[in-house]
């Protein structure tokens, strides 16, 4: 089956290395240069474990990271890791074309994708296809000229993110505020991270208060996260964001499949959009296995055995209930963030 990959971030390696496994040779477009990616923390769940366990990185990857709620037997149930170890692991010995963006889908007369145009460093060519996989991200242009519809809720909140170098004292620790939102932090042996939930004000307004401000904060309300934040020098180490749930009422049609976060998207605190994405590929290897001549019935198992194992998460994932009684309840004292959006408001109510 010739099979294109549009995107070689974590879940499209993955897959590429799951169906070489199998005896496929896929092709892997990858817009972004080689060995670029965007630094952040990540926790690989344990939905993510036997995928990673068959292309023989699990233990490597667990070796590079900290184990959360490690058990007696030795198991986990997530590991807080540099992504940057992942995907260099990914990428170790696999074919991938950096630099290629694909521009377009080539249709057949009766509309089936039947293969991709890729624009790269040498120009523009077509590649055939049985089965066009888009793995290109929340966005996924792919899925965009697939007319593949995805609906998007904004969560009612932004968030305040950083990364520091400073390892932190744990490997995960989170709690909740009075108005429903949370704060957190993730350490592994190279650094940490942490994110919590304020009010929508725009990365400015979220930044104004000062470095100073927001560590005093992030220690005051999560004290577990002292030793990471220590870590923290310039404002350049924190970010303001707005993050969306995304899910698809379609995966597929003829030709074209979407899996990773080109299909489905969750809230941060859900904290299994990664490891849903590698059971994506490890299923959609799976069923290329059993029907190498036929991507269509490939692509109906693929739905079939994921639909139960998503659609849940889609359904109850934290960020829709506090969709849903946002506005309700008010942060506790201190908790609000930027403070100054505080005074205000309290003074608007005097």
């Amino acid at each position: 089956m010739n099979i294109v990959i549009c995107g070689g971030g974590m879940v499209g390696m993955t897959l590429a290395r799951l169906l070489r496994l199998r005896g496929q040779e896929p092709i892997v477009l990858e817009r972004m240069p080689a060995g670029v990616f965007v630094p952040r923390g990540y926790m690989l769940g344990f939905q993510g474990f036997p995928t990673f366990d068959e292309v023989g990185i699990l233990d490597e990857i667990r070796s590079q990271g900290w184990d959360i709620a490690p058990r007696e037997d030795g198991s986990t149930v997530a590991v807080c890791v540099q992504v940057g170890r992942i995907l260099d692991a990914l990428a170790r010995d696999l074919p991938v074309e950096y630099e290629h963006t694909v521009i377009e889908l080539v249709h057949d007369p009766i509309g089936r994708v039947v293969g991709v145009v890729a624009e790269g460093p040498e120009g523009t060519r077509t590649i055939p296809a049985d089965l066009v996989v888009a793995c290109d991200g929340t966005s996924s242009p792919v899925r965009q000229m697939a007319g593949l519809d995805a609906t998007i809720d904004p969560l009612p909140e932004g968030t305040l993110t950083w990364m520091s170098p400073e390892p932190g004292g744990v490997s995960f620790a989170m709690a909740y505020m009075s108005d429903g939102g949370h704060i957190g932090t993730l350490g592994w042996p190279q650094g940490s991270a942490g994110w919590r939930s304020i009010d929508k004000v725009g990365a400015q307004a979220a930044l104004a208060p000062g470095l100073d401000a927001i560590k005093e904060m992030w220690i005051r309300l999560l004290p577990d996260s002292e030793k990471g934040v220590s870590g923290l020098t310039s404002l350049d180490q924190v970010r303001y964001g707005e993050p969306i749930l995304l899910s698809c009422t379609e995966w597929w049609k003829p030709g074209v499949l979407l899996i990773g976060d080109s299909a489905h998207f969750f809230g941060p605190e859900t904290g299994v959009s990664s490891g849903i994405g590698l059971g994506d590929a490890h299923a959609l290897a799976e069923a290329v296995r059993q029907f190498p001549e036929d991507s269509d019935a490939a692509c109906q198992n693929f739905t079939t055995w994921r639909t139960p194992v998503v659609r849940p998460y889609e359904a109850m994932d934290p960020g829709r209930q506090r969709i849903l009684t946002f506005g309700q309840r008010q942060p506790g004292p201190g908790e609000r963030w930027p403070p100054a959006e505080e005074s205000s408001r309290s003074a608007n109510v005097r």
